[in-house]
């Protein structure tokens, strides 16, 4: 396999990833986090505890349960509200530390995981080339879909 076939590959995931629903994005990622588990507190240490993040975590937290997974699509999505604001002034760091304490803070039940459990033939596609990736290549992954 040639260097292209990896990039072509690499980047036909990150469309896969933007073509599915909003749902499913949030299962890939919190399935790629989990998969990372401790990998990912040694990459980025000091991004984990920005207190931009620990803000914007508090702020959801806050929040309602049922409005919580509305907010979390509504930043997936690009939506206009102040949460996704306060999540598009973070760096590249702090939105991949800001998945990660969301995922460890949040447990797995009141994520909107179950739309997306038995998943399209695009979604497994997807999860089925992630599994596939290196650490390095997955968290560049994370890098291009959570900016």
């Amino acid at each position: 396999m040639t260097a292209i076939d990896v990039r072509l590959q690499f980047e036909q995931a990150v469309e896969s990833f933007e073509s599915v629903d909003v749902d499913c994005k949030i299962a890939v990622l919190w399935q790629i986090y989990d998969t990372l588990g401790q990998a990912f507190a040694a990459i980025a240490p000091v991004a984990l505890f920005s207190q931009a993040v620990q803000q914007l975590l508090g702020q959801i937290q806050q929040v309602d349960r049922n409005d919580q997974s509305a907010i979390l699509r509504d930043i997936l999505a690009g939506a206009d509200t102040r949460f996704s604001q306060a999540y598009q002034n973070l760096n590249g760091n702090m939105k991949l530390a800001f998945w990660h304490r969301l995922f460890n803070l949040m447990p797995a039940n009141r994520l909107p995981l179950t739309a997306c459990q038995d998943g399209s033939a695009t979604t497994k596609a997807l999860l089925a080339r992630i599994n596939t990736m290196g650490l390095n290549e997955r968290l560049h992954f994370l890098r291009r879909v959570v900016g």
